[in-house]
């Protein structure tokens, strides 16, 4: 077993995920915002690993290969995004 499998995951409330994902999803969205324009990107606290897909699914399911026990903040990479929690 890996050391990620042994760790106790932290849980966060919404505005303390989004407080501590958002400076990762400025970032991206400049680097990767009009190539992925409304595309979805969930953001790991923990870690700052990103996933990206077209859709809520995609995204989680990708996400939970690496990180089974986190919870990750999504962003839309848009302009003005709409923001999830997704666990």
């Amino acid at each position: 077993m890996g050391l990620q499998e042994h760790r106790e995951t932290r849980s966060y409330a919404g505005d303390e995920l989004d407080r501590l994902c958002h400076p990762i999803f400025e970032k991206l969205y400049s680097e990767l915002g009009e190539r992925y324009r409304d595309w979805i990107v969930a953001i790991e606290p923990e870690t700052g690993d990103y996933f990206i897909g077209l859709d809520d699914y995609e995204v989680l399911n990708r996400a939970r290969k690496k990180h089974p026990r986190s919870q990750f903040f999504a962003y839309r990479l848009s302009e003005n995004p709409a923001v999830d929690i997704l666990c």
